[in-house]
């Protein structure tokens, strides 16, 4: 469940809560701005927080040094409370090769679980990511590609765990397994109506 603000309405029973902890920022030049999460948080006792970490970039830059985002992640992950990162980053072709040298170096500066967004062509023909040293990757089925629809089949065995879907769009026709992590994004901040309306949302989504 994405985030802002006051959360101590959610039940931690039913659900988990994925905050965005940082921003890193990457120049033209290759050098790295990171923006840690300035907004007060108010999470409910005992709730599963995820610290998600945004990573943004032009259309056109320098190759970037892994160096910078893996010390601001190490910091991230120190935060009390947060029990797993997630990477959102939509990487172009030609940044992969940056963020498969993250992925793999995050291992040596944490031992907490590490999971990242997907693109959901990353999970479907596109699977690059197979083989990568993460936990899990979230096929985002909203604010999708041109060569994107939200019934592609998921293939890819680590995209296969959990979904991400949106309050303000359509969700896919079938639900994916029980057993399956739904990630749910809202547009604006969370209340505790919008909450319970999406807890309903889900439970009848066949």
């Amino acid at each position: 469940m994405g985030t802002a603000g006051d959360l101590q309405f959610v039940d931690p029973q039913k659900a988990g809560i994925a905050f965005l902890a940082a921003t890193a920022e990457i120049r033209p030049d290759g050098s790295i701005v990171f923006r840690p999460r300035t907004q007060r948080l108010q999470l409910p006792e005992g709730a599963a927080a995820i610290a998600v970490v945004r990573i943004e970039s032009p259309e056109q830059h320098a190759v970037p040094r892994a160096e910078p985002v893996l010390y601001g992640l190490k910091q991230i992950a120190a935060t009390p409370n947060v029990r797993g990162l997630q990477i959102d980053y939509d990487a172009r072709l030609s940044e992969r090769a940056f963020y498969k040298t993250v992925l793999q170096a995050l291992r040596s500066v944490t031992l907490k679980p590490v999971g990242i967004t997907a693109l959901v062509s990353w999970c479907s023909g596109d699977r690059w990511l197979d083989g990568e040293p993460i936990g899990e990757a979230v096929p985002m089925f909203f604010r999708m590609g041109r060569n994107e629809s939200r019934n592609m089949r998921v293939e890819s065995a680590v995209c296969r765990g959990a979904i991400g879907i949106s309050t303000d769009e359509a969700w896919p026709d079938v639900r994916p397994d029980r057993k399956t992590r739904i990630y749910l994004f809202n547009p604006r901040a969370w209340t505790q109506a919008d909450y319970a309306a999406a807890l309903r949302r889900v439970e009848e989504w066949k």
